[in-house]
């Protein structure tokens, strides 16, 4: 199975890419963040997929997660870099067959879950409009997202893990308005990959406020949202998901 994703990879690669740039932030946040969506694990041969929705595996309450946000200017190219890490956990009920390699939890089977997602995204935009407090910027990136799902029958032998690494390409863009102290910015990202036995799609997007923060940094509010639509293959079994990832964060930008 593929390596988990270390965020210790993602801030490594934004500092060197800031080395010698006229300007660049990091922005450290805590968010709560909760998932919708649904879930199946079939046999590529011979069963049918019955998707399950997180909400029946327990994963119905909301999460701490823990990220950061390190963006670089370079005149009118802006490098954003970015990821955060969330694990959900509860105790539910499969409404459809489960299957992977050679071992089967049955439909109505009581479960106990773990699920772990973790996310990081680069993009690189350059100005198209920069009109005074009007900044919107267009450019290209990818996501790379790391699914991690455990089910284990609850008075049952039967367990069930499977990881799976989701690269992802980006068409991106960034729009930002400053109003005196205050600064919005919207980002999103978007477009679907097939390779090797993985069909992936997503779209990515989050606002943000910020505002000085007694002279330290900035303060800064926002929501994030994160639809992914994956199909891959593990093993002998076709996993299939499509699930969003939402909540608001709050964090300090700090510039240098």
């Amino acid at each position: 199975m593929p390596p988990r994703l270390p965020l210790s990879a993602l801030v490594l690669a934004g500092a060197l890419a800031s080395c010698g740039a006229p300007s660049a932030s990091v922005t450290p946040f805590i968010a709560s963040v909760g998932i919708n969506g649904e879930l199946s694990i079939a046999q590529s041969m011979g069963s049918e997929n019955i998707k399950t929705t997180f909400k029946d595996l327990g994963l119905d309450e909301n999460e701490a997660a823990v990220g950061g946000i390190l963006r670089v200017g370079f005149g009118g190219t802006e490098l954003s870099v970015s990821g955060y890490g969330v694990d959900f956990q509860g105790q539910g009920r499969v409404t459809g067959e489960f299957n992977f390699e050679g071992i089967t939890i049955p439909a109505g089977a009581d479960v106990a879950t773990d699920l772990g997602i973790q996310m990081a995204r680069a993009m690189v935009t350059w100005d198209v409009i920069p009109l005074g407090a009007l900044d919107l910027g267009l450019g290209i990136g990818a996501t790379v997202v790391d699914f991690d799902v455990k089910l284990q029958e609850i008075g049952g032998p039967n367990r069930i893990e499977t990881d799976q690494l989701i690269p992802i390409p980006l068409l991106a863009a960034r729009l930002a308005w400053t109003w005196g102290p205050v600064e919005m910015r919207a980002d999103v990202g978007g477009l679907g990959i097939r390779y090797e036995g993985v069909e992936a799609a997503m779209i990515d997007a989050g606002i943000n406020a910020s505002v000085d923060f007694f002279g330290i940094g900035d303060l800064v509010v926002g929501f994030k949202t994160m639809r992914v639509d994956a199909q891959y293959e593990d093993d002998d079994a076709d996993i299939d998901t499509d699930f969003d990832l939402e909540g608001f964060y709050a964090g300090l930008r700090l510039g240098f």
